[in-house]
């Protein structure tokens, strides 16, 4: 057992965490947590996306208005 309750794997490979985790807990438990990650992860990639998508108009506005002008 761990410091803050979680189980120790003796082993670091990813197939023996897995079918430890599906024998404790089910299939659920691969699913655990989910919901809770999604809801802090998704506004990031919402902020992140729309901040890089108005940038990138901000930029081809002011590309495209230089070679309108002559390039200056």
């Amino acid at each position: 057992m761990g410091i803050c309750g979680c189980d120790r794997f003796s082993s670091g490979s990813i197939g023996d965490v897995l079918q430890t985790i599906v024998k404790k807990d089910g299939y659920r438990g691969l699913m655990r947590g989910w919901i809770p990650r999604m809801m802090f992860h998704a506004p990031a990639a919402a902020i992140c996306w729309s901040t890089y998508e108005a940038c990138k108009s901000i930029f081809h506005e002011i590309n495209t208005n230089s070679d309108n002008d002559g390039g200056t």
